[in-house]
């Protein structure tokens, strides 16, 4: 084999050399560089599409926010944000004005935390033939004990973001006026729960008593406590 044939066999094995090496150090990082760049675009053309969805969601709920504002305005004043009491006074001096009564003392107490409802403990039944301390005689009915309604609770309302304040009320007039206004204070605009109602005769001015009467309402009024900043 003479000299010109071995330089031309080792030029062909040099070009075939730096061939797989520029394809392993230039082509393979750019074919690498290119997947990645084209994952990418995968992934970003898919959070566009998504981000669509969620702006034309978006687009539809705004095209509709007077009538959620509509829906919000009366929960609003049901349990406002704060304790609002100057609009409730003024509720109050409406109701009874139309009850026909008069409003004597309206006493607020301090905002109380709200405390998680737990649900009512259910006695277990009794064996056949058992007698339990202070139950009837043998031969008596047994009667089955009421299932608890379990309460209804929400996650979303916790003692950080939700308070009532015990309301106390007295009015002075018909005992029928009296049951009226009771009546609209439990469906009026602010929500007014009647946890007491008792009734004392009221003595007119002169010496022959009068048919009115005093009317004691105790109750809660709810409130929203707003986030801090």
């Amino acid at each position: 084999m003479d000299k010109n044939r071995i330089w031309t066999i080792g030029s062909v094995l040099a070009m075939v050399l730096i061939l797989a090496l520029g394809a392993l150090l230039v082509v393979q990082p750019q074919l690498a560089t290119a997947a990645v760049a084209e994952a990418d675009r995968v992934a970003v053309e898919a959070s566009n599409a998504g981000q669509a969805t969620v702006l034309k969601q978006l687009r539809a709920d705004f095209a509709e926010i007077d009538v959620l504002r509509d829906e919000l305005a009366p929960l609003a004043a049901s349990v406002p944000s704060g304790t609002a009491m100057p609009a409730f006074v003024n509720q109050l001096d409406g109701l009874a004005s139309a009850s026909q009564v008069t409003l004597a003392e309206i006493t607020v107490a301090d905002a109380v935390p709200y405390t998680p409802v737990v649900a009512p403990v259910v006695a277990a039944p009794t064996e056949p033939g058992s007698t339990p301390s202070g139950s009837p005689a043998p031969d008596a009915e047994p009667i089955a004990p009421t299932a608890g309604v379990p309460p209804v609770t929400s996650a979303q309302i916790t003692a950080e973001n939700f308070a009532s304040l015990e309301v106390t009320i007295q009015v002075s007039g018909s005992y029928g006026n009296a049951l009226n206004f009771v009546s609209g204070l439990q469906t009026g605009k602010r929500l007014f729960l009647v946890t007491g109602y008792s009734t004392a005769t009221s003595t007119g001015t002169d010496a022959v008593a009068s048919t009115d009467v005093v009317a004691t309402i105790t109750g809660l009024v709810y409130v929203l406590i707003p986030p801090a900043p």
